[in-house]
């Protein structure tokens, strides 16, 4: 196997330097030869002899344990390692890496103070176990590795140790006594054994209020030219001669370092590659960058400054956030793109990032006048409960469709879409939900409310029904049904029911000309619904859903184009031990047409003309055919009887 010093002295522009620069690079070296020292073979060390130790070395003729003077200097300038201090790497001694490096500084360094040592108080081993870089306002990525020594398993997730205390320091710096400790509050997610060695944990974020943006993850298939490994190198006398790595870190250890270098097998597994980059034991759960866009490409996870190093990609650190509910920026580079040293990365319209272009539920869909069917209104106590994105907007705009949400319920008030019958496509399932970059991660559920129990992450708003026009306005749809806001908790089995047939059964009812409908679902609220133990949300007993379209009524010999809407609910059963979410559904699930009138009722909210567009409003015949009270689900029950129809086909629905 190739060994990285081998693969760092390919580098031609390297080798080219180090030999033209020889003379100078001896002369300045930070440590110097004891006198009369000789090199290997006998050979006294001098400037004379720079060619033969690149040579040497490049040919995988040296002794890596105990390298000549003249060879360690080649070694140590050639990829070197460089100390940050002052929050910045310092100063390379080949020009080479001076003109790679050095205009790009100012990103490198913004990556840099995004990355901290994980210290440990109090276990019996350690004192601090490796490196943990940031990816959004205050969740951290590191290795599975590092983060099981101070882990433990519990309920069905993973804590810190009893009686250890895990900070992550962005400071801990050569010739510094400055700290930034953050507290490691809970740790979110460690891979099982086997997978990708990653973990995420989470930190009290206080302090990174006002700091810049977090460490930006690259997708696409950029092959970068230059990478760097940030991290916290430290003496690991097992793995490495201590010779060897004395030399190459003048004896400084366990503080943060800036080691450039390039990737050396791409394609090593579906989840790894290898890389050049100088490290040692410290820099588990290192970031590597991308030193020309400033953003992450990989996770370092293992290697020795003398053999080989490997990296998880980021893809799979990506999947892993994502199917942990874990927001972060992302940067679509391609091939050609190009970030000058004052770009951050960039975010990406396509993953957890810009949402900006979405233009979101379109009101004058169906028509205008008549036609035109806003967004329901809440009323002045929901008004104080709605989550707001930081540019104080309520409505979250996505491709087709718009989420309102409740902020203390962490769920949607509802969700509304436009559903063009016509042009319809089915674009492959996205395998991940991720939180939506634009609202507070305490004002929106995640993957948490569904662990260990039967809930399923239920799409309020179906992931097919916005999926139509362009096949590029599909996938991005696609794509966008994935965000936790339009995900409500229901029960595994509720796919079986009338339920999400609903908008196909009103489409297959309108006209051709008028393929269209809107939609708009959401979640029945009540003081009483049972709390999910683990995260403190109230799960909700019932949805709702109202389905706009367009009818025609004929007048004399004109057909006149009206606005029709039903709207229904349905109960999901009830629980049994609210104290740990077990769900029984006994009574199974209830669906129900009722009366906008009475939906209003139970939601709160105002649905304004629909009201009257109602084909099941409520009517003479319908009071003096159903009297009495009607039971909807335990615990819960309407004595306007001729409001609420149960459903037990979809030829029992009224749409006309």
């Amino acid at each position: 196997m190739k060994t990285v010093f081998q693969s760092q002295l390919e580098c031609t522009r390297v080798v080219e330097n180090l030999l033209t620069n020889g003379s100078r690079i001896l002369s300045e070296a930070a440590f110097a030869s004891p006198e009369g020292l000789e090199t290997v073979g006998g050979e006294r060390a001098g400037p004379s002899n720079f060619g033969q130790a690149v040579d040497r070395l490049r040919e995988g003729r040296t002794n890596l344990g105990a390298p000549s003077y003249t060879e360690a200097i080649v070694m140590r300038t050639g990829f070197p390692s460089l100390l940050v201090q002052n929050g910045t790497f310092e100063q390379p001694k080949l020009q080479h890496w001076k003109d790679v490096l050095n205009p790009r500084r100012n990103m490198i360094d913004r990556v840099i103070n995004n990355v901290g040592r994980v210290d440990l108080v109090n276990h019996p081993n350690y004192k601090w176990v490796g490196t943990a870089w940031r990816v959004n306002e205050d969740c951290f990525v590191t290795n599975r590795h590092v983060a099981e020594i101070f882990a433990a398993a519990r309920g069905g997730g993973w804590d810190v140790l009893r009686g250890i205390t895990a900070f992550v320091d962005l400071r801990e710096e050569h010739g510094s006594g400055e700290q930034m400790e953050l507290l490691v509050s809970s740790i979110l997610h460690i891979e099982d054994a086997g997978l990708p060695d990653v973990a995420i944990i989470r930190v009290d974020g206080a302090a990174l209020r006002d700091m810049a943006e977090p460490v930006s993850l690259q997708l696409g298939d950029r092959a970068p030219d230059v990478i760097g490994v940030i991290g916290y190198p430290a003496k690991a006398v097992r793995d490495n001669p201590v010779d060897a790595m004395d030399r190459y870190f003048n004896d400084i250890y366990n503080v943060k370092r800036f080691a450039p270098g390039e990737v050396m097998d791409p394609e090593f597994s579906s989840t790894v590659f290898t890389h050049n980059c100088t490290t040692l034991g410290g820099n588990s759960g290192s970031v590597v960058i991308d030193v020309e866009t400033g953003c992450a490409i990989g996770l370092h996870y293992a290697g020795s400054a003398l053999s080989q190093n490997y990296a998880v990609r980021i893809g799979a650190v990506a999947n892993i956030l994502s199917r942990r509910s874990v927001s972060f920026l992302t940067s679509s580079a391609g091939k050609n793109s190009r970030r000058n040293s004052g770009d951050s990365g960039g975010r990406s319209s396509e993953a957890a990032g810009d949402l900006s272009d979405r233009e979101g539920y379109q009101p004058d869909f169906l028509g205008s006048g008549s036609l035109r069917v806003p967004l329901p209104e809440l009323n002045c106590m929901q008004e104080r409960k709605l989550a707001r994105t930081e540019s104080g907007e309520a409505e979250l705009k996505y491709t087709h469709f718009s989420v309102v949400m409740n902020g203390e319920r962490q769920l949607a008030f509802y969700a509304a879409a436009n559903i063009d019958g016509d042009e319809l496509r089915r674009p492959r399932r996205q395998r991940s939900f991720r939180l939506d970059p634009r609202l507070d991660r305490d004002h929106q559920s995640g993957e948490d409310l569904y662990r260990a129990n039967p809930l399923d992450r239920g799409h309020l708003i179906r992931r097919l029904d916005p999926c139509w026009g362009t096949k590029a306005e599909a996938e991005q749809a696609n794509r966008d049904s994935m965000f936790f806001p339009n995900i409500g908790p229901q029960h595994k089995d509720l796919n079986q029911k009338i339920w999400l047939q609903l908008e196909e059964h009103i489409l297959n009812t309108t006209d051709d000309a008028d393929a269209r409908i809107s939609v708009f679902v959401g979640c029945l609220f009540d003081d009483d619904d049972p709390v999910h133990q683990p995260t403190g949300i109230h799960v909700p007993m019932g949805f709702w859903k109202v389905v706009a379209s367009i009818g025609r009524v004929r007048r004399g010999r004109v057909n006149r184009r009206v606005l029709q809407a039903q709207a229904f609910i349905l109960y999901q059963g009830h629980l049994v031990k609210p104290q740990d979410l077990e769900l029984v559904f006994g009574q199974g699930f209830e669906e129900y047409q009722v009366t906008i009138e009475e939906l209003e009722r139970l939601t709160g909210h105002d649905f304004g003309s629909l009201r009257d567009s109602d084909t099941f409003a409520v009517t003479s015949e319908m009071r003096s055919e159903h009297r009495g009270r009607l039971e909807l689900a335990e615990g819960f029950s309407v004595d306007r009887s001729d409001h609420v129809k149960r459903l037990l086909s979809l030829e029992d629905i009224v749409t006309d």
